[in-house]
């Protein structure tokens, strides 16, 4: 039966161990210096393993110049990268090298045409989570290039080169720890949040399962985020997908369509 290739953003050195045998799974390493919204990040140098590195720092002209230092010393066990920001492709598309280059947009890869389009330039995207089911077989049907599907994990809602925690604590006088869990006081919807020198990334308050994807064709990677999640629930996740509807119902947008009619006005 067919079983598509797993893609694992990892935070647990104890999980790699454990998985570093097995041939369906790719890990992603979040860099030093180059990721945010993480726990744990890696210096290239601890990387041992055949492996993808993940950017997704918003970078200005100076982590530009940092970036290019970074591809300099790559070691060859790095076969790709997993990056959002269009100035770091313009980088890869200049530079020398045979990186695997997938292109992850968070909520902008949403229809097969803007995906195609960039597809022209990279060898995969993510395609976004705030799309339908329907919506994904659409674009597996029509892409030029296998894609790679979001498939579990907290989805990141946003990312602000602020640092949002910090301002927050400032103004109110309040000590609202890192990692924290806040629950908006309009909506009352809960979120997880991680602040870093670079900015601040939040989270959604239940990991979004997808697992319904992992046989889907036309598909080079299902990711998994292991951001927020233990060791034995990342193991349950890979070897039991079929059986955890109930422990993680949560489907994000998948479920419904986002069009929405705007009330006209009336005359």
């Amino acid at each position: 039966m067919k079983k598509n290739k797993i893609i694992l953003l990892v935070q647990s050195e104890d999980l790699i161990q454990k998985l570093k045998e097995e041939s369906n799974i790719t890990f992603l390493f979040p860099i030093k210096g180059f990721s945010v919204g993480f726990p744990k990040t890696f210096d290239i140098e601890e990387i041992k393993e055949n492996a993808f590195i993940f950017v997704n720092r918003i970078m200005d002209n100076q982590a530009i110049l940092e970036f290019k230092k970074l591809l300099d010393k790559l070691p060859k066990n790095i076969k790709g990268i997993v990056f959002d920001d269009l100035g770091v492709l313009n980088v890869l598309m200049n530079t020398p090298n045979n990186l695997v280059k997938i292109l992850y947009l968070n909520h902008l890869n949403c229809n097969y045409e803007s995906i195609n389009a960039y597809l022209e330039f990279v060898d995969s995207v993510v395609v976004s989570t705030d799309i339908t089911f329907e919506e994904i077989d659409e674009i597996l049907k029509k892409a030029i290039k296998p894609v790679v599907l979001y498939t579990f994990g907290y989805v990141n809602i946003m990312y602000s080169r602020r640092t949002l925690i910090t301002n927050y604590n400032d103004y109110y006088k309040k000590k609202v720890a890192n990692l924290a869990s806040l629950e908006d006081t309009i909506t009352s919807h809960k979120f997880k949040i991680i602040e870093d020198p670079y900015g601040t990334v939040i989270y959604t308050s239940k990991p979004f399962n997808a697992l319904n994807l992992r046989k889907k064709d036309n598909v080079l990677y299902n990711l998994i985020n292991t951001v927020f999640l233990t060791d034995e629930e990342v193991l349950n996740i890979l070897n039991n997908p079929l059986d955890l509807e109930d422990l993680y119902p949560y489907k994000y947008l998948s479920e419904k369509p986002t069009i929405v009619k705007i009330k006209e006005e009336e005359k």
